[in-house]
């Protein structure tokens, strides 16, 4: 079977020293594209600095609500404009709405989200969405400001809010290791809900390892784990299920096989 990992973080500092190593054990295990994943101008500049040495390695570019007052939209714009014909760049992202640990810059972290929506559609790329704790914010934001060219929910958590969005504008949500997890098996009833047709998997790597490895560092090489997972909620074949979230991968982010 054949993988995509839609979000990964191999710009991450815990992969500085093995890097090669693991993305050699990811192909083996049937891995055959990454979606990396920039959050702040410093993540999306070594991004694209990774698309660009391996060739089965795309990114997006993105400014993460945690970074509100960082970096601004316009660092990303920048970035794109400097590489406009880098055709590696898929998608802006992850932007969003995050109040788990800071609630005090809602403002700033809607107008932050808004901008680069606002810019995603003038560059006419899809948009890839964290939203955490946020959920009804997250949905009336989307509401009011549309993403044109395509929008997946990272880690998609749940909720009839913004499932019922999913369902109504038949936007995309990625699930990773986490739907393994015991105390998520609520999910199950809404991944029944979404059409297949709409799913992709992902691991946010390093973070995020799926039973029985949760606690060590996540790599697109438990893809499998997920896949599988997904599979036993949805009532499918494995080996259907890892065929159709590999074909509505390259169908968002417009990656052609090689």
């Amino acid at each position: 079977m054949k993988y995509i990992d839609t979000h990964a973080h191999y710009n991450d500092e815990v992969f500085k020293d093995n890097l090669d190593e693991v993305l050699d054990k990811c192909k083996q295990t049937g891995v055959d594209y990454i979606v990396n994943i920039g959050y702040n101008k410093e993540s999306s500049d070594r991004s694209l600095e990774l698309a660009n040495k391996y060739s089965y390695i795309y990114t997006t570019i993105g400014v993460h609500p945690h970074d509100v007052g960082n970096d601004k939209a316009i660092d990303i714009y920048d970035i794109y404009q400097a590489n406009s014909n880098n055709k590696k760049i898929v998608g802006i992202g992850e932007i969003g709405l995050d109040y788990a640990f800071v609630s005090d810059n809602k403002l700033q972290q809607a107008d932050l989200f808004i901008e680069q929506i606002e810019m995603a559609n003038a560059l006419k790329l899809p948009v890839i969405i964290h939203t955490r704790d946020a959920s009804l914010d997250t949905y009336n934001i989307l509401r009011e400001n549309k993403p044109q060219f395509g929008l997946l929910f990272h880690c998609f958590h749940p909720t009839d809010d913004l499932v019922r969005m999913v369902l109504n504008e038949g936007y995309s949500v990625a699930f990773g290791g986490n739907i393994t997890y015991k105390r998520n098996s609520s999910f199950g009833k809404y991944i029944k809900a979404i059409p297949i047709n709409q799913m992709v998997i992902e691991t946010d790597c390093p973070y995020l390892s799926p039973e029985p490895y949760r606690g060590t560092i996540n790599t697109s090489a438990n893809l499998p784990i997920i896949c599988k997972k997904l599979a036993e909620y949805k009532e499918m074949d494995v080996e259907y299920v890892c065929e159709k979230v590999y074909k509505n991968s390259l169908e968002f982010f417009k990656i052609k096989q090689k």
